[in-house]
């Protein structure tokens, strides 16, 4: 159904807490604890609030990509809105769940997904952080502790710089020379540990993976298949759909997953074995282009650069300096945040590229957010089930 971007999370994380500990090294105890306390009780406590962000990656100057979120809690009720910018290309991904119904949409879509929503007794933070779940305990400890470790014996250069309307603000410049060194060092361990893996490149990507496997049944049997069709296989569908359709998805799994495991993408990875690794990058006609590494790749189609983040670490990579401003008001919550982190990579021509990820959140309506379902503007409703154990089955594939 929907996913979710897991490099970007976890990209989003790992400059968070650099930036946490970064900071940390050079606030006063007061300072630190503020800002480390405010980020947890925001990630694991608060259960209603509002937030707007945005993010900004650029490498020598020129943007990689920029996106932007928006987003409400309360409680068991949730909307996002998220938009990214690559060059001409732009995505966008509307989430709510309100009143027991789940709806979404995409930006290039003319539908709308519904479903029932899961049920669900919470815990309804940000990061669905349970209090007994020891596993999650302690894994707050060692980030705790690893971010106070950084923390060593600089003390003393956070400047708070004013206060507006009841909220405290911060702000800490971090130099190249201030950075611990163990930070730069595990930076240098990553980058040669990426550069490893993509030097042997060796996969898939495709433009719109289900329109790729739609169109090979079409070609293969001459048949045009039912949008219909298409949108409950893709999304999910309900016992009496599949009843009702059960010949044509037999079918239509006998076509592209045929015996002794064949299966409709399989001419895809011949090419791959013929040419020793390299990226297939196949368009929803089932055409592709070939290419012999993951740089040769990006540089065609700089729309898949957010999932292929690693390619702009370079062969090595430290940490240059750090811009950081935050609120904290009277509560101790979290009230804006702006970062820029600045990366010196070294890129396979030898030479250094300056790569900056910057990002700005600002976060309101603390115990008052309402959320609302959103503006499918003249979309159509496409309604969908809860899946089927055929359905996950398929979807594994």
């Amino acid at each position: 159904m929907k996913k979710r971007n897991r490099v970007m999370t976890c990209l989003v994380a790992g400059v968070l807490v650099l930036a946490v500990s970064a900071t940390a090294a050079f606030g006063s105890v007061n300072g630190y604890s503020r800002y480390k306390e405010a980020v947890k009780a925001l990630a694991l406590e608060e259960e209603n609030f509002s937030a707007v962000g945005t993010m900004e990656m650029t490498m020598d100057g020129e943007t990689v990509w920029t996106m932007g979120a928006e987003m409400a809690l309360d409680g068991a009720e949730n909307s996002s809105r998220i938009y990214m910018n690559q060059g001409d290309y732009e995505e966008l991904e509307v989430d709510a769940t309100v009143d027991g119904q789940n709806i979404w949409f995409y930006g290039d879509e003319d539908t709308y997904h519904t479903m029932p929503a899961d049920p669900d007794e919470g815990p309804y933070n940000l990061l669905d952080y349970d209090p007994g779940d020891e596993y999650s305990n302690r894994l707050i400890t060692f980030f705790e502790v690893a971010c106070d470790t950084v923390v060593g014996e600089l003390k003393n250069n956070f400047v708070q710089i004013g206060t507006e309307n009841g909220v405290d603000l911060y702000q800490v410049d971090i130099a190249q020379a201030q950075v611990p060194s163990l930070v730069n060092a595990g930076l240098s361990l990553f980058a040669y540990g990426v550069t490893e893996d993509t030097s042997n490149t060796w996969y898939t990507s495709y433009e719109d993976l289900e329109a790729t496997r739609f169109h090979y049944y079409e070609t293969q049997t001459g048949e045009t298949l039912p949008q219909e069709f298409k949108d409950a296989y893709s999304g999910g569908w309900t016992d009496e759909w599949y009843q009702e359709n059960q010949a044509l998805v037999d079918k239509f799994d006998a076509v592209c997953y045929g015996d002794e495991g064949s299966y409709w993408g399989e001419v895809y990875d011949q090419v791959l074995d013929e040419n020793g690794g390299g990226v297939v990058y196949v368009y929803a006609d089932g055409s592709y282009d070939y290419y012999p590494n993951q740089s040769a790749f990006i540089e065609a189609h700089p729309e898949q650069s957010m999932d292929n983040l690693e390619a702009y670490i370079g062969e090595d990579l430290s940490l240059e300096n750090i811009h950081c401003t935050f609120g904290v008001d009277a509560d101790g919550r979290l009230t804006q945040n702006h970062i820029a982190v600045t990366f010196l990579t070294t890129g396979p021509d030898g030479n250094l590229h300056e790569v900056v990820i910057s990002g700005e959140v600002e976060l309101f309506d603390y115990g008052t957010t309402t959320v609302t379902l959103p503006d499918v503007g003249d979309r159509t409703e496409v309604k969908m089930g809860e899946p089927t154990a055929e359905s996950v089955e398929v979807e594994e594939w």
